[in-house]
């Protein structure tokens, strides 16, 4: 019903000055709700007002009870049913809440609604019952009249507003007592939110870090690639050419020796920065384990005993071989450091089939579950949970970083496999290693070093491009050695030009970082435009993940052996091995 048209229909009553006060009333009771923060705040709001509201000789407050209604309140010239609850299906109350309509009686003896034991030992002979709450009523608010009559449209209208009203404190109440709710849930938890908070912080001020680390790491590992490549291939080309006294020869060695430990030192940088991407080829564990095996000894101390299950005759692994070894070498060093009175170190593995059960998280498909198992110290539940968050570490300040862990779980899980940790205090620690299985025969590689270089006539003429003259000029030298002519460039732009005017040419060694066009988008525009033309990679820094994998690139620094191998594959050419 419209209110305003109702209030102007009173006002050309007559009956202006009363109606003003009842509208007066209203405005109050709103204003009070809307500030109730309780139920009773609510309940007696609607207890003192709406009597005076519709001019009622009573009313009464009922809330809905299950299938019952109680008459939580009442404001009544006599007694009504204060306290009592009835079957909704038998009260006026419940008939309102049910249709979600306001019900208007003005003879209680002529409505069959009417529970009329109920109703006639009190003053009432008409009602108006408003329902409280849409579209599921809860409540309701029942104005009650001695005399027999007709509540005015102007009635229904002011105690449809408050009720609509006391809808809308009770959902606020509804609310605010949620709200309670969880703050004392909040309360009791906040100790602990506040220290995995901080730990989150810290987390994240640390990923941070290692963002910018590997940032700087990639840039400093390119430049200091470019600045070993002209160092390691004069050395070596010095002492291939020959003959050179003793003396010079021991300084020579000892200074590709440093440049060696100088290029080993770059690669373990790119690999804590996540840098170095990964390699992955058909690996025998046998093998590898086999190449391990001293190393392993020698890291453990005489008091670790080291127990390798026989592992040949597995399956090969899809894996890249150097992080690879670094994972086991890190679990290694745990392991060490989890047993300090010492005990025994077991590395097995086992095939795990596609139609095998497998632990949780571990993918779909066939793997081999490469497992380091120690006697050592262990760890509870919530540390082994923890265990592979980057820079999580039980150990002393200074005694490791925390991220032995985390990047062998990120290698397994930039592999397509799984690191799981089983531990227990006092019943050492096994973590296992799923691998995912390569489907694909082992290549053996072949042995490269120790091999003398081609003496034998030219073979060829290569294209070399780098914006780095030392470079440039070192990596010809190589070449050189190698028995090409060579042809040299600053940057791909120029390289085109000359490929150009050079139709014979035999391959492009080119490097990737460039100002202008990179190696990378060389290569791909070779590969449309000059298909039949063989081109070698080589970066400081191996961050090319978009070349296609079937480019033969090859890493700064490197040696002769190392150039003539990859010369030899783009070629066809074995007498390069």
């Amino acid at each position: 019903m419209d209110m305003r048209s109702a209030f102007t229909g009173e006002l050309h009553s007559g009956a202006q000055s009363a109606m003003i006060g009842r509208w007066s009333n209203l405005i109050a009771a709103v204003e009070r709700l809307a500030n109730a923060v309780a139920l009773d705040d609510v309940i007696e709001v609607l207890r003192s007002s709406a009597r005076g509201i519709v001019e009622a000789d009573g009313i009464a407050v009922v809330l809905k009870d299950g299938d019952k209604c109680y008459y939580v309140a009442e404001d009544a010239c006599g007694p009504l049913w204060s306290g009592q609850r009835f079957p909704a299906e038998t009260c006026i109350s419940g008939h309102a809440m049910n249709s979600g309509q306001t019900i208007v009686i003005p003879d209680i003896e002529r409505d069959p609604r009417v529970p009329l034991a109920a109703y006639m030992p009190t003053f009432v002979r008409s009602i108006m019952m408003v329902p409280i709450g849409q579209p599921e009523p809860v409540a309701a608010v029942g104005a009650y009249w001695s005399k027999k009559r007709t509540a005015t449209d102007s009635e229904v209208a002011m105690l449809e507003a408050l009720a609509r009203t006391a809808a809308t404190a009770l959902e606020n109440v509804r609310l605010i007592g949620s709200l309670k709710d969880l703050n004392s849930q909040l309360e009791a938890r906040v100790a602990e939110r506040t220290a995995q908070l901080e730990h989150s912080h810290e987390v994240l001020r640390q990923t941070q870090k290692m963002e910018i680390v590997g940032k700087l790491t990639g840039n400093v590992a390119h430049d200091f690639n470019n600045l070993l490549t002209p160092i390691i291939s004069g050395i070596e080309l010095v002492l291939h050419r020959g003959p050179v006294d003793e003396r010079s020869e021991r300084m020579l060695s000892r200074a590709m020796e440093a440049a060696e430990r100088a290029q080993l030192l770059v690669q373990r940088l790119l690999s804590f920065a996540r840098r170095q991407p990964l390699r992955p080829v058909a690996l025998d564990l046998g093998t590898l384990m086999e190449g391990m095996e001293g190393l392993l000894s020698s890291t453990l101390g005489p008091r670790i005993a080291l127990d390798i299950d026989r592992l040949h005759g597995l399956p090969p692994v899809l894996a890249d071989a150097n992080q690879l070894d670094l994972a086991i070498l890190n679990l290694a060093i745990n392991a060490r450091d989890a047993m300090p009175d010492g005990g025994t170190l077991r590395i097995s593995a086992k095939i795990l089939s596609e139609n095998d059960d497998r632990p949780t998280g571990v993918p779909q498909g066939d793997f081999i579950s490469l497992s380091i198992c120690d006697t050592g110290i262990g760890m509870d539940s919530e540390t082994a949970q923890h265990a592979i968050e980057p820079f999580f570490s039980t150990k002393g300040i200074g005694e490791g970083t925390g991220l032995g862990l985390s990047m062998v779980d990120g290698l397994l899980g930039q592999l397509g496999g799984k690191l799981i940790i089983a531990s227990a205090p006092g019943h050492g620690t096994t973590v296992s290693l799923f691998l995912p299985q390569a489907g694909v025969p082992i290549r053996r590689p072949e042995q490269q070093e120790g091999r003398d270089f081609p003496t034998e006539k030219i073979r060829g003429t290569v294209l070399l491009i780098d914006d780095d003259e030392l470079v440039r000029l070192g990596t010809a030298e190589m070449l050189l050695e190698l028995g090409f002519e060579v042809l040299q460039a600053g940057n791909a732009n120029e390289g085109l030009e000359v490929i150009d005017a050079s139709p014979a040419l035999s391959a492009v060694v080119t490097d990737h970082l460039m100002p202008g066009m990179t190696g990378a988008e060389l290569a791909r525009r070779l590969r449309d435009e000059h298909p039949e033309l063989p081109v070698l990679l080589i970066s400081g820094y191996q961050n090319i993940e978009s070349v296609a994998p079937d480019v033969p690139r090859l890493s700064k620094p490197f040696r002769h052996a190392q150039l003539g191998a990859c010369i030899a594959s783009l070629l066809g050419d074995s007498s390069l091995n």
